[in-house]
């Protein structure tokens, strides 16, 4: 293996413990936890007021979570369609807003850390941030459900309007929605580093950590479900509420790959200046 490889990689380690990252990864999935069923009580009073069946939120999150979960959040679902209130909708909204802005203000901290940068001050300042921020997020996930549950009437629109040919436009569409939650899952990753650090970053410099997350996060998820499905035993253990634990697992995980991912992006960028440096020093010095 080359030996720059190598260096990066013990860096790598000895910043993930020197910066506690296990433990901060729990600390924001604590709070996402928190912020994820206020959050689907919001998407679901929406749904509930429109022609769109909630039956398809469900879809779509069980292509994301892991499968384990998918009957008790589809539980939580139904008893929230049967109380279905504006009372709901109002509280589900306040405390998305609230517990997801506690879980950005974690994670903050830890890409601020990662960077050796200052975090926002005061205290309500990076309150309203850490809220917009969730607010932005909140946008991105309902404007691809929007994308991923009208797309086929957007794409015949679309088609129709400019006089495309459908036979062979049709498909490239399609193929486009497949693979529209990785790159929208890039797309807020890359926010994610490139606007929290509040330094100047180059966006070659961001990349690498947006790439290897987007990428781990899809095969861990996928490696994650298929061994809760087959070899997990969480569901005899802890009964009904053992998809809780599961889709806790789950985030925490999801969470530490994401604090990783600003560890790479940070050391990569600072190796790069070290190098940099050292050519300088090297010109001068002959």
């Amino acid at each position: 293996m080359n030996s720059n490889v190598v260096v990066f990689f013990k860096k790598l380690i000895k910043r993930y413990t020197a910066h506690n990252i296990a433990a901060t990864s729990a600390q924001i999935a604590y709070y996402w936890i928190m912020a994820f069923f206020p959050f689907l009580i919001f998407i679901i009073s929406l749904l509930t007021y429109t022609k769109i069946p909630a039956g398809i939120l469900l879809e779509y999150i069980a292509k994301i979570v892991p499968a384990s979960s998918v009957p008790f959040i589809q539980n939580t679902i139904n008893q929230f369609i049967i109380n279905r209130s504006t009372t709901l909708l109002s509280v589900g909204m306040l405390f998305t807003l609230w517990s997801g802005g506690t879980a950005v203000n974690a994670l903050a901290g830890g890409i601020h850390l990662a960077y050796n940068s200052k975090p926002v001050k005061p205290f309500w300042l990076s309150r309203l941030t850490a809220v917009l921020y969730t607010i932005l997020l909140a946008v991105l996930i309902i404007v691809l459900m929007v994308g991923l549950v009208f797309g086929n009437r957007l794409g015949d629109y679309i088609m129709e309007s400019l006089h495309m040919n459908k036979g062979i436009f049709m498909p490239i569409w399609q193929l486009g929605r497949l693979i529209m939650p990785f790159l929208a899952l890039i797309a807020i990753l890359y926010i994610i580093y490139r606007i929290i650090p509040r330094k100047h970053l180059k966006c070659k410099n961001v990349w690498p950590g947006t790439v290897v997350v987007s990428l781990g996060w899809y095969f861990f998820s996928l490696i994650f479900s298929i061994y809760v499905d087959n070899y997990s035993k969480y569901n005899q253990l802890y009964g009904s509420i053992g998809g809780v634990f599961v889709l806790l697992i789950w985030l925490y995980s999801s969470c530490m790959l994401l604090l990783v991912g600003a560890e790479i992006n940070s050391l990569y960028q600072e190796l790069k200046t070290n190098h940099v440096i050292r050519k300088i020093e090297r010109i001068r010095t002959t």
